[in-house]
């Protein structure tokens, strides 16, 4: 269906990519080359619902979410996933292949579009809804804000809107910035260097077994992984969530959006979460006593996600 390169993906025996995976290598508009891939058929006698545009948080891959990809297609959705730059098996963006680098997000920005634009938009059936986790919540709320109406609901999962600690972690990435320590680790943030974190002392998940399946992945392709976010990344966060809190940002946002909350994370700010989601007319936000990983949690939290998505993209679909 489309001319681009075959990319590889990983597979293990007992977690397999959902059947029909089209993986792709495609060219960015600066030549960065993203990992895209999609699930979808031009047989007319299969009726979409639509499409799911699925993106992952900061140091995620698709292979993580095959789980959650075949649950959408079993929903009769296509689906559409990439690895942003600078991780997963996309392009890297300075010379250390370990640190996750980024210097605006404004690049995450312009490569949603241009998938949006070139790919998803043009050839997959309509309507188009987001899911977006963490850092991936963050870039598709802010893709609400430029492509108006593209989007028919969006869906976020713990997204990235705030962050604990912040009158300490602020000027202290200010400070990196200004010490021009943009791809050295930020200070305090404690890169695994490789090595694995045992479930025991992991932030993200409650459930063991999702999370030694994410640990087994890694291994069978230690590049999937990053080590630690660079004083870069930090400060492209930082200016990224500057505007989200700029003054009138979040109320020009009108489409329909659900925020799935996890209160008790370690990761990203719920409270921070609520605040933004107050201040946009159509959010809908649903918390939960999970960690930060929902769609990687144990099962009772997951069939709760499940159950708000269905009832949410139901209602949605139907207006």
């Amino acid at each position: 269906m489309f001319n681009y390169k075959n990319a590889p993906y990983v597979e293990l025996k007992d977690y397999h990519a959902p059947a029909g995976i089209q993986s792709y290598f495609v060219p960015m508009n600066d030549g960065k080359k993203l990992r895209v891939c999609l699930w979808v058929s031009d047989d007319p006698k299969i009726n979409y619902r639509g499409t799911i545009l699925l993106q992952q948080g900061h140091n995620e891959f698709v292979e993580k979410y095959y789980e959650v990809i075949d649950e959408l297609l079993k929903r009769n959705f296509a689906v559409l996933s990439f690895d942003w730059r600078g991780q997963g098996m996309s392009e890297r963006l300075i010379i250390d292949q370990n640190k996750a680098f980024i210097e605006d997000f404004k690049d995450h920005d312009n490569d949603l579009s241009f998938i949006l634009e070139n790919i998803l938009v043009p050839n997959f059936p309509k309507p188009i809804i987001g899911i977006g986790h963490s850092m991936g919540g963050c870039i598709m709320l802010s893709a609400l804000y430029k492509h108006k109406k593209t989007f028919n609901s969006v869906v976020l999962s713990a997204p990235m809107l705030g962050f604990r600690n912040e009158s300490l972690l602020m000027p202290l990435i200010s400070l990196m910035r200004l010490m021009n320590m943009g791809q050295s680790y930020l200070i305090g943030s404690k890169p695994n260097m490789g090595k694995e974190i045992s479930f025991s002392r992991n932030d993200v998940t409650s459930d063991r077994f999702r999370y030694q399946r994410t640990q087994r992945l890694v291994r069978k392709n230690p590049n999937l992984r990053l080590w630690g976010i660079t004083g870069s990344w930090a400060y492209a966060a930082k200016t990224r969530l500057e505007k989200i809190r700029s003054e009138g940002w979040a109320e020009e946002i009108k489409e329909n959006v659900m925020i799935m909350n996890s209160i008790n994370d370690k990761v990203v700010d719920p409270i921070k979460t609520e605040i933004v989601s107050s201040r946009m007319t159509n959010s809908k936000i649903i918390n939960f006593s999970s960690e930060h990983e929902i769609l990687m949690e144990k099962d009772h939290h997951r069939n709760k996600f499940w159950k708000n998505f269905d009832e949410f993209i139901e209602v949605n679909i139907n207006a």
